[in-house]
């Protein structure tokens, strides 16, 4: 059971981690003017403390995917990851006042119906 329960861990905070990594990055790109072929505007973007810490977020979790990766199957880890844009929706709504669409309802659903039936071969149901 320990075993399940540092999975579901690792992947809550892989998930987390992502999540947050896009929803600053939505915040950097928020606070930039409209992109110009520039050194100028590209400095701009460096100095952003918003799209740092997003970058930072990817690097932390990093080792985490490391970590999921090793006990698990990629053909089964990589969908999973599609978990993180229910995050991301509902992370969108709250911070943005972005709308989800019936649509993305029927979306997420799709996605932890989708997630749900993986499993390793010779898992039980």
């Amino acid at each position: 059971m320990s075993g399940r329960r540092n999975a579901a861990l690792l992947w809550t905070a892989f998930i987390a981690l992502d999540t947050i990594a896009q929803l600053l990055f939505k915040v950097a790109a928020q606070g930039l003017g409209p992109p110009r072929p520039s050194w100028q505007w590209l400095v701009i973007v460096s100095q952003s403390i918003s799209l740092w810490a997003g970058a930072l977020a990817l690097v932390l979790s990093f080792p985490i995917w490391m970590l999921i990766l090793r006990g698990s199957q990629l053909n089964l880890a990589f969908p999973a990851t599609a978990l993180t844009y229910i995050g991301v929706i509902g992370g969108s709504r709250l911070l943005f006042g972005e709308s989800i669409e019936p649509m993305q309802f029927v979306g997420i659903v799709l996605i932890v119906v989708g997630v749900s039936l993986l499993r390793a071969p010779n898992d039980s149901a």
